[in-house]
């Protein structure tokens, strides 16, 4: 009984004691809900967490957008409407798509310059199918665009 005493006695305070305040001065109290990515409004989403190892495309951790260092997360993450400059790092699954090239050096590739527009979903990984590994490049492979009451979707490998 002494356990469930601790462990729900913050919580009640926590619920109690807005209410409490609340009756002190002549303000109001406003729960107001969290965000979510639904509510947010003006953004366009980027997924990078989705491979498709037949089609030779792996998918990427972003870590640079426009020039600047930056930590979002590695599935998908929220970005202003407008051109964009993507970079990141991929780990190839190369059972479909086998390294051809006998240069055993890679370099790295070019960002990836999109217009991302509002409220569409860009899907960006890494192909790396051409025996030149200097045509390796970030893509984006797939597009849904959502006007209300309807939704377009569009593929490129």
């Amino acid at each position: 009984m002494q356990q469930a005493v601790k462990i729900l006695f913050p919580w009640l305070l926590l619920l109690a004691v807005p209410a409490l305040f609340a009756q002190f001065d002549d303000t109001e109290l406003e729960l107001v809900p969290l965000p979510t990515e639904l509510q947010l409004s003006g953004m366009a989403k980027v997924v990078t967490h989705i491979a498709r190892p037949a089609d030779c495309l792996a998918a990427i951790a972003v870590n640079k957008i426009d020039g600047e260092k930056r930590a979002v997360s590695a599935k998908s993450f929220l970005i202003e409407p407008g051109v964009h400059a993507i970079n990141g790092k991929a780990i190839l699954d190369t059972t479909n798509c086998p390294i051809t090239d006998t240069r055993l050096q890679l370099s790295s590739a070019p960002d990836l310059e999109v217009n991302f527009e509002l409220g569409s979903t860009y899907y960006i990984g890494y192909y790396h199918k051409p025996d030149n590994t200097d045509e390796w490049q970030l893509v984006v492979w797939n597009i849904e665009t959502n006007p209300p009451g309807l939704q377009t979707t569009t593929s490129q490998p």
